[in-house]
């Protein structure tokens, strides 16, 4: 989101600015409440940058937002109130420009799905560990499609998506032999 206002000196001609920066504060704020994290929804503003100085009210701002939902119903509630929010700026005079837009639909669990992770715990003999990570992938698009989908069947580690991630060398064997035994099933080998 871009937002454009008006640069004015901050001491002798405070009320001639349009503050990008103060319409941008308090968007960051009204989409972060729409996270609902009992239903899986988090809206996160993960970057933010405005303003020319401390003696300049803000002419321009702008803020990089991310939503992920684990459910249809929590997407249509979240992007209804993101055009909501995003045509009414709280500072009068700002104008918003929005780009992107949704880039992976929800993935929610369904039957075929169960069937599928059913049918892999068959093939390697053991259970699968699943869990709920807040996850967005390229696994998305294929299970919005309605194509039964496993996600995240990467080698174990920690420290997602920071400076500390790390995967354990072992857990690179192990999923290399599970994917071996999954695909030589599937291709009847």
């Amino acid at each position: 989101m871009e937002f454009e206002g008006k640069g004015a000196h901050a001491g002798n001609h405070y009320t001639d600015g349009i503050n990008a920066n103060l319409a941008a504060a308090h968007m960051l704020i009204a989409l972060t409440n729409l996270t609902d994290l009992e239903k899986g929804t988090t809206v996160n503003a993960g970057k933010m940058k405005g303003g020319l100085g401390a003696n300049t009210i803000s002419p321009s701002a702008s803020l990089t937002v991310e939503a992920r939902f684990t459910q249809s119903e929590e997407r249509d509630r979240v992007l209804a109130a993101f055009e909501e929010v995003t045509q009414n700026p709280a500072v009068e005079g700002v104008k918003v420009a929005v780009t992107g837009g949704l880039q992976r639909d929800v993935m929610q669990p369904t039957e075929a799905q169960a069937q599928f992770i059913a049918e892999l715990e068959n093939v390697l003999g053991a259970p699968l560990k699943l869990e709920k990570r807040g996850g967005v992938s390229d696994a998305n698009v294929v299970s919005a499609a309605g194509v039964p989908t496993l996600d995240g069947f990467g080698p174990y580690g920690d420290g997602d998506h920071t400076t500390h991630e790390r995967a354990s060398k072992a857990s690179f064997e192990r999923r290399i032999g599970e994917v071996s035994k999954i695909l030589a099933h599937f291709n009847g080998c």
